[in-house]
């Protein structure tokens, strides 16, 4: 099956969008367009963008304040057009104003040697890359070998030139090696040699993808296996176009996957429904010793399933049930049934009975302490899914279809919606974490008051001085938080790389612990001091902490903090956004003033001053460990 498409019923008509595009309505109804095309197939997002073609992101961002925006900037080592309706029309299937500049064709070269403006800047490379190259006519598998490596240090140069004076990711494809360049060898040892030759010029290529904090390499290879033809000697020989539309389309969904977890719309937890999806067979009809996980063609495929679950969560993916079943019976499958790959203690929350799904599903964000745009729930069900999108579009859908298990992998996966830029050490404990925040929910039951409970709750905080291990998660933070995030200041680790080793700079990252266990990294502030003021760039922290006045006592450390280094004022902004209204009123409640936007700050942000006079003292039923900088420099 091709992964790119959807189950039959549901594709997408593009009529929708024509409409409004004839009513001139298109930026106002922007947002509207990520819901339509939610379930589109690569095909029909292509045609899509191609009636989004003539809107401009800055009418986008005019009508849909705080939209979040990425600039891309396309080149390539062919023609490189065609892609742009396909990405066009993904990037706003995940509602992100795109600003997509193309540059001449072949130009990479000259491209690449500019240092980075745009967020993103994508190379699309083809097999004429290494063979024009080449300067006689004829050629050996030798002649490959060389251009290859030529072509290679090209790139790592430019890597390394984008790491150090660039700005955004860098993402560049690998170059498949087709028929038409390799039946030119007539000698079937050196034709075997030359395949050889490439596959080592391509591994050598995925490796510069892992070396550089900001460089990402998109194998093409897994795409070709699930498309029909990737190439078009036609529109190769006279268009000089290296791939169909197919395969720009299903490029374009990968690269919209990136820019969606560049602009800080990551998913979190996957909700799995279970008679038809998990397993096979229903729970309450066949008993436990009936369902189908590991014995015939339909056990095996669904075993392939958990298989494919097991992996996401060992890699930071928030595991939960949702299912329509009795809760004793559901308990006990997933605790001792022998066949299952994942138990009960995998899953952070199960949530089994007889309600509605479009009802009991957001609990599943509201147990842990996750907002609900956070949540891919998959079922077999056509009416609990589309009760859900028609309802609750700001959580993902993934359709799977009972009859047909053995695709179930394919589905859940083809959407990238785990896909991230780095996972850190606190991704992967994930699980462990919300498990234990579902043990604090318990826990809070036992009390009348939110004042008893937080003291037995024993909350510590500590503000800690960062170090080079540190740089990934609190990169990830600013990247991944969208609702307690004051500015929506995006870094990646080269930029806080930058933040620590700068000598005004005040990187305060905190680390939250209670009776339950450790939190892990969970915040940070970065700041700077600039004459007698301290700016608060921003302040980013995870919602699963909230309610015990963290919050309060982390400014309250940096106001104090400021004061004895004789500062004379702390200046923070909100930038407001569609998702993080929550904190719109977080310095104003911790004693900042409202101010004019100072000459040279962000217009689109609301400015606020506290001038020092009077400070907060500490919070009740924290403990709190400060390791702020000394007044000489920045971070430790």
């Amino acid at each position: 099956m091709d992964p790119h498409r959807v189950r039959a019923g549901g594709t997408v008509n593009t009529d929708r969008i024509r409409a409004l595009r004839d009513e001139g309505a298109l930026a106002e109804r922007y947002l509207e367009l990520g819901p339509l095309l939610a379930a589109a197939d690569t095909a029909t997002v292509r045609r899509a963008g191609a009636l989004l073609g003539g809107l401009s992101c800055q009418d986008v961002v005019a009508a849909n304040p705080g939209i979040p925006t990425i600039a891309i900037s396309v080149t390539g080592s062919g023609t490189i057009a065609p892609l742009l309706p396909a990405l066009t029309g993904e990037l706003a299937r995940h509602g992100l104003a795109g600003q997509v500049s193309v540059g001449d064709p072949g130009a990479y070269a000259l491209h690449l040697a500019r240092p980075a403006a745009a967020d993103l800047t994508l190379c699309l490379l083809d097999a004429s890359a290494v063979f024009d190259r080449i300067v006689s006519p004829v050629w050996t598998v030798d002649d490959v070998g060389t251009a290859a490596a030529e072509l290679l240090g090209l790139l790592r140069g430019f890597a390394a030139s984008h790491t150090e004076r660039g700005r955004g990711a860098l993402v560049l494809t690998t170059a498949p090696l087709w028929s038409s360049w390799t039946n030119q060898v007539l000698d079937l040892r050196e034709r075997a040699r030359l395949g050889a030759v490439w596959r080592r010029f391509t591994a050598d290529l995925l490796e510069l993808g892992t070396s550089a904090d900001t460089v990402y390499v998109i194998d093409l290879d897994p795409l070709l296996g699930d498309l029909g033809p990737a190439r078009d000697a036609r529109l190769e020989g006279y268009a000089h176009v290296a791939y169909t539309d197919a395969l720009l389309g299903a490029l374009a969904r990968q690269v919209g996957h990136l820019a969606r977890g560049l602009c800080g719309r990551p998913r979190k937890c996957l909700v799995l429904d279970l008679d038809g999806t998990l397993w096979g067979g229903t729970l309450a009809e066949s008993g436990g010793d009936g369902l189908d996980m590991a014995e015939g063609f339909r056990g095996e495929a669904h075993r392939r399933f958990q298989r494919a679950v097991a992996q996401l969560g060992s890699q930071g993916v928030l595991l939960a049930v949702c299912s329509k079943n009795d809760a004793a019976e559901v308990d006990q499958v997933l605790r001792t049934h022998p066949d299952l790959l994942v138990r009960r203690d995998d899953f952070v929350t199960v949530l089994a009975g007889w309600e509605p799904k479009v009802a009991t599903v957001p609990r599943v964000a509201e147990r842990i302490g996750i907002g609900v745009d956070s949540l891919v729930f998959v079922d077999d069900s056509t009416t609990e899914t589309g009760l859900i999108r028609a309802n609750r579009p700001e959580i993902a859908v993934v359709d799977v279809d009972a009859d047909e298990p053995a695709t179930h992998v394919d589905r859940l996966l083809a959407e990238g919606w785990f896909d991230a830029t780095t996972i850190t050490a606190e991704d992967r404990e994930r699980a462990e974490a919300y498990r234990t925040e579902a043990r604090r929910a318990d826990f809070r039951t036992g009390f009348s008051s939110l004042t008893d409970y937080l003291a037995e709750l024993d909350t510590r905080l500590d503000i800690f001085a960062p170090g080079p291990a540190d740089v990934a998660r609190l990169a990830q933070l600013t990247q991944r938080t969208n609702q307690f995030n004051l500015m929506t200041l995006r870094l990646d680790e080269s930029a806080v790389r930058a933040a620590l080793s700068d000598a005004d700079s005040v990187v305060a990252p905190i680390r939250v612990r209670d009776r339950f266990g450790d939190h892990g990294v969970v915040g940070v502030v970065f700041a700077r001091r600039d004459g007698g003021t301290v700016l608060i760039d921003n302040l980013v922290m995870s919602c699963r902490v909230l309610g015990r006045g963290i919050e309060s006592a982390w400014i309250g450390e940096l106001l104090r903090w400021a004061a004895a280094q004789g500062a004379s004022a702390v200046i923070g902004g909100y930038k407001p956004t569609p998702r993080n209204g929550r904190v719109e009123n977080l310095l104003p409640e911790h004693g900042f003033a409202p101010i004019d936007t100072p000459a040279g700050f962000d217009p689109a942000a609301r400015w606020f001053r506290h001038d020092l006079a009077e400070l907060p003292g500490p919070v009740a039923n924290l403990t709190v460990e400060s390791a702020l900088p000394a007044p000489a420099g920045g971070t430790r």
